[in-house]
């Protein structure tokens, strides 16, 4: 039997789904993240390795039966980005396919939009990615966190929670209901405790403390710091959109066009939803906003079988 392989690698996890010939799912997994900026190499590949194998294990299949790979990955972004992440999974044991590999807003873009508008990613990270009807293509965002990147994502809403926490500290600002969920999830009492939290943690996506979610419930009951971090998350991300636009000419161009989203932190997080949304329309009312329909690894499936 020959088989197919999709793989969505992202910030949070690695996930691997198997397809026969006529598209039929027959095995998925899930497992940690494998990236290049956070891994070493020999580390990355026995990652990507151990999942395709959990994968295949799940129903019996073997990877000489592999008739395509199809790969979206986060952090690349450059011509040897590419070249390093192709070259670990060309090296992989026991597989002789075509292999194409993308950064993971690009198969994103794919899934929602079917090719063609913008799409913006809010996950663990965050990046904008667009292509315009005259094939023209652009990106924005997806900076890594040690120069500032991955604004309006969840790895920025935990930055910006941790920042304001600091702040109470300082004694600059009085005692919330987001500062005090915050010392509860982490133990933090002191500037020492969090200096130490920073330099530990601080520029590697999987060890950041994950603050979203306090960040959502405590706007949720009120706390006017946590409704700031959340609207200034979500201009941060308009920014990304307006930059695609710009760049691709659209507002010119198009009178229509579609604006995908994707990504938990985002589409999760209805004060973000809806301020995001107000700064769309009002700049862009042509502007259509849609949501995904079917998983990135789905639609890696899908390219794997048309790479076939």
């Amino acid at each position: 039997m020959e088989i197919v392989l999709g793989i969505d690698s992202g910030g949070t996890n690695y996930r691997v789904m198997a397809a026969d010939r006529d598209g039929q799912r027959l095995g998925l997994y899930v497992g940690p993240p494998a990236s290049h900026h956070y891994l070493k190499l020999n580390e990355m590949k026995g990652r990507i390795e151990q999942a395709i194998d959990q994968c295949l294990a799940s129903f019996g299949g073997s990877r000489r039966e592999i008739a395509g790979i199809v790969c979206g990955s986060t952090g690349i972004d450059s011509a040897r980005d590419l070249k390093i992440v192709e070259g670990c999974y060309r090296r992989l044991k026991d597989v002789k396919c075509p292999i194409k590999v993308m950064n993971d807003a690009e198969l994103a873009h794919e899934a929602v939009t079917g090719g063609e508008g913008v799409l913006l990613i809010s996950g663990t990270g965050s990046i904008a990615y667009g292509k315009n009807r005259k094939g023209m293509k652009a990106r924005a965002g997806g900076w890594p966190l040690s120069i500032f990147g991955d604004a309006g994502s969840g790895v920025w809403l935990s930055k910006m929670a941790l920042r304001h926490y600091g702040r109470w500290l300082d004694g600059a600002v009085p005692e919330g209901t987001l500062t005090k969920w915050i010392r509860e999830e982490l133990g933090l009492s002191s500037r020492e405790d969090l200096v130490c939290l920073a330099l530990e943690r601080g520029n590697i996506p999987e060890k950041l403390p994950r603050l979203g979610k306090l960040v959502n419930q405590a706007a949720q009951k009120g706390d006017k710091d946590a409704k700031d971090i959340l609207h200034g998350a979500a201009g941060e991300l308009f920014l990304l959109v307006e930059d695609i636009v710009r760049s691709l000419g659209m507002e010119e161009s198009e009178p229509d066009f579609l604006l995908g989203l994707w990504g938990s932190t985002l589409l999760k997080s209805e004060i973000m939803m809806e301020c995001f949304s107000a700064l769309v329309h009002k700049r862009f009312p042509q502007a259509v906003i849609c949501t995904p329909q079917k998983e990135a690894v789905e639609a890696a499936v899908g390219l794997a079988l048309r790479l076939c």
